[in-house]
């Protein structure tokens, strides 16, 4: 089964447009894959600049609340306000006299005073 030299000749270009189709259809997948995986990591760079910005103004809304916080301690800690707070509630400053210190303690489910010590200015 000899073939004609037509026929060979056709055969022969059939083979070479099936191998480069195949060539061309190989190529244009992994163009794709490679477009996927690009969007893909864009889509994932985003996201993380996104959490990121996120975070960041999480993190500027805390510190103005730390800084917040802070204020209102040093406040409530000055001298000014505890003793504004001491007329407001009819507190009487203590006096120049003896202090009399107790150390409690438990005895039997009774407390009693275990040591009394007296301090003079």
């Amino acid at each position: 089964m000899r073939m004609s030299v037509l026929q060979q000749s056709l055969h022969n270009s059939r083979t070479y447009i099936t191998s480069r189709n195949g060539a061309i259809i190989a190529f244009a997948l992994l163009l794709a894959v490679m477009g996927i995986a690009t969007i893909a990591q864009t889509v994932r760079v985003a996201q993380t600049g996104h959490e990121i910005d996120t975070l960041i103004a999480e993190q500027t809304a805390l510190e103005r609340t730390h800084k917040a916080l802070l204020l209102r301690m040093a406040d409530a800690q000055s001298m000014e306000r505890i003793e504004r707070y001491a007329e407001q509630t009819d507190m009487i400053p203590v006096q120049e006299t003896t202090v009399r210190f107790m150390i409690l303690g438990v005895d039997k489910g009774q407390v009693v005073v275990t040591k009394a010590l007296e301090q003079s200015p």
